[in-house]
């Protein structure tokens, strides 16, 4: 008996690895997630850091181009995810019974869609066509079923963009383009030139290369300049299968990557391979198997629109010929470099060192280093401060492969003599009234140069680390003592630049673009000094003192994580000899502000969201630029990342009791840990992580930091 109850329980652990293994982590991707609310998600499937994402859109799409109450339009095959502001959107296939080429003239009703990260179907009641499509990297599969009818068409619209049709007050502008048909090859190619919508003003162009497999297909082009460029194609057939490659360089790049892509592949084919590769790339973070369907999704989901951008478009650089890659569509690097780039660097760490190469490359090729956010590489505005310096920093201390490390720190240096503002570099801080983003500019700058310090030092050029080091630390002359706000004194104000102190009501929240502040108030700013949290707490008169302002600044929403500034804020507990109240607030902040129904706690911001809460699901939080991680209790019983050298860190949860919620104890590979963080370099080569967790949030006794 005894024999029969050992074997019936290996069947059924072999059962539960064999169904762990099997499982299509794809499946748990709810792909509307972030397209309902306000985070501005993209319905439509893509391949990671994929090049192109098809999507349907709406008359009445929003930023994202779509709602899903909304009308189908048709069907552009660039966008992108997440972010405040609407780009792309072209190459716009309409498919219709009998033709229209008017942007509002063939609107219809839909019904039985199907959205994945792989693929995507719809039912387009008007005419009763059922349309299909699956990425590959620079490429889409296409099939139409249209029903027995006469007046078969397509329409492709070279005009249509988001920001120009779906979104008018971006003011997107079509400039002319060209298109081309072959009826020997049944390939329908050309370009499009655009300006306006999220990043330069600039015009740019987008290429195309389409097939059909139909050889009695008939074209025809109407082309009237930048007021109407489109192709009506009529065919025959019931089922008509299109196959598009998309370019920002080029036709014969477009053409290419069709050929390359998607020769001798239909829309089944691609979808497949699609699934296999996010099923591969969701498998690199593992989550306990028994956890809700619900908590699976929102976790699955978050690593999906963690994935999604920046854009890899190596190869389809359109200012110069290079063989380094081509990261494109950084919307924005103020977002990412804290939590999206901390989370490649354990599961794709050959990403981060293709990102920095892409860095290097753009200075040795124009001068400049991409900045902030980028689309296609022209914009030179900067939401906050130099922040690829954080990415390049983060990926040396952290030891990435991948780079030249000279030419990385030269990118650096060079934001940090040359992109920085000379009042910055003369003064220490952003001075003067009335100027933009005068307070945030000097907090990011500082840490920017926190991080320039740091790696300095390990470059061993210790007067660049000792110069770096003292201007980072001089953020302190924005800090005015005397300012009160909320019962609570000292914050950080601008300053002109006689040293005359200006008073503003710190509670105040600036929006883009604006005065003092980027997106934020006086409260968020004053806590983001990441590498001098000490120096802050001291500032703010002790521990205790901030403990009160803490708690009061979430509480009332003082403070709070609609924007990344206040990613680290509840971490400042931890500082303070608190870790107990970094989970309990970061518990609150991811059961209220993240959910399938209702999104991100605002714009998802091209996976800065969805990693933070993949890192407070795991039960560590990165301070990007350094090497640790705050240890907070984590959401799953069992949890491992494989990273990309096939190393694991494993994350293992137990309880005292079924609502304990408090860190009790932490061992790290079997040895008790009495701190509340971790290095990198401790878990770099695999690790397991061991919680204890209790009611009792006074239970773990830690080392000062």
């Amino acid at each position: 008996m005894k024999r029969q109850l050992i074997i019936l329980s290996l069947l059924l652990f072999i059962s539960t690895i064999v169904k762990a293994n099997s499982e299509s982590l794809s499946d748990y991707v709810d792909m509307y997630m972030g397209v309902r609310g306000i985070s501005n998600c993209v319905i439509g499937p893509q391949l990671p850091h994929g090049s192109v994402n098809p999507s349907p859109q709406t008359p009445n799409g929003g930023q994202n181009g779509y709602d899903e109450n909304d009308l189908i339009r048709g069907f552009g095959q660039l966008h992108v995810s997440g972010i405040g502001w609407s780009r792309y959107g072209q190459v716009f296939l309409s498919p219709q019974i009998g033709f229209s080429a008017k942007e509002d003239g063939h609107d219809s009703k839909k019904s039985g869609e199907i959205a994945t990260p792989f693929y995507y179907k719809v039912d387009l009641d008007r005419y009763g066509i059922t349309a299909e499509l699956a990425p590959t990297s620079h490429a889409v599969a296409y099939r139409f079923i249209y029903p027995e009818k006469k007046d078969r068409t397509l329409l492709l619209d070279m005009r249509h963009s988001i920001p120009q049709h779906i979104v008018p007050i971006v003011k997107g502008r079509f400039l002319g383009g060209e298109l081309e048909w072959n009826p020997e090859t049944s390939e329908l190619s050309g370009w499009g030139e655009y300006a306006g919508g999220f990043g330069s003003e600039l015009p740019y162009r987008v290429y195309f290369s389409m097939t059909l497999d139909d050889p009695g297909a008939k074209v025809c082009i109407k082309d009237k300049g930048s007021d109407e460029l489109y192709a009506r194609i009529d065919t025959d057939r019931s089922e008509l299968n299109v196959n598009v490659g998309v370019s920002l360089k080029s036709v014969d790049c477009a053409r290419g990557y069709r050929h390359a892509e998607l020769d001798g592949k239909n829309v089944d084919i691609v979808a497949q391979n699609a699934k296999n590769e996010w099923n591969s790339t969701l498998s690199k973070i593992q989550i306990d198997n028994n956890a809700s369907e619900n908590d699976k999704k929102l976790f699955y989901t978050a690593l999906y629109h963690s994935l999604v951008m920046p854009r890899d478009r190596t190869g389809d650089n359109p200012h110069w010929e290079s063989d380094q890659p081509h990261i494109d569509d950084h919307y924005c690097v103020w977002d990412t470099w804290r939590t999206v780039y901390t989370l490649l660097t354990l599961i794709e760490e050959s990403f981060v060192s293709k990102t920095i190469n892409s860095f290097i490359d753009r200075l040795e090729h124009d001068g400049k280093v991409t900045p902030t956010f980028t689309a296609s590489m022209e914009w030179d505005s900067k939401q906050g401060g130099d922040d690829v310096d954080n990415i390049i920093a983060d990926a040396i201390i952290k030891n990435v492969k991948g780079f030249d490390r000279e030419k990385a720190y030269n990118v650096m240096l060079h934001n940090a003599f040359e992109s920085r503002s000379p009042d910055y570099i003369f003064l220490g801080y952003e001075p003067g009234k009335n100027r933009l983003m005068s307070c945030s500019y000097t907090m990011e700058y500082a840490y920017n140069d926190n991080c320039l310090s740091r790696v300095a030092k390990l470059m061993g050029d210790s007067l660049i680390a000792d110069k770096m080091g003292k201007r980072s630390s001089e953020w302190e002359k924005m800090f005015n003592p005397d300012l009160e706000s909320c019962g609570f004194k000292g914050f950080v104000a601008p300053v002109a630049a006689d040293g005359e102190r200006i008073l503003i009501d710190a509670t105040e929240v600036f929006g883009s673009w604006q005065d003092y502040f980027y997106e934020g108030n006086a409260w968020t700013y004053t806590l983001f000094t990441p590498a001098d949290f000490e120096r802050l707490i001291a500032l703010c008169g002790g521990e205790e003192e901030m403990v009160k302002r803490l708690r009061y600044g979430f509480d009332n929403n003082l403070v709070n994580l609609s924007n990344e500034p206040g990613f680290l804020t509840p971490f400042i507990f931890s500082h303070c000899d608190r870790p107990d109240l970094a989970a309990e607030y970061v518990e609150r902040i991811r059961k209220n502000d993240f959910s399938i129904e209702r999104g991100y706690p605002d714009n998802e911001d091209s996976g800065a969201m969805g990693s933070w809460y993949l890192f407070t699901s795991l039960g560590l939080f990165p301070n990007a630029g350094q090497d640790i991680y705050y240890l907070l209790p984590p959401a799953f019983s069992d949890a491992s990342i494989t990273m990309e050298n096939g190393n694991k860190i494993v994350m293992k949860a137990t309880k005292k009791t079924p609502t304990s919620r408090y860190i009790s104890s932490v061992k790290l590979n079997g040895n008790d840990l009495n701190r509340w963080w971790i290095s990198h370099e401790e878990i770099a080569n695999g690790a397991v992580i061991e919680f204890e967790l209790s009611d009792n949030p006074q239970e773990w006794k830690v080392e000062e930091f």
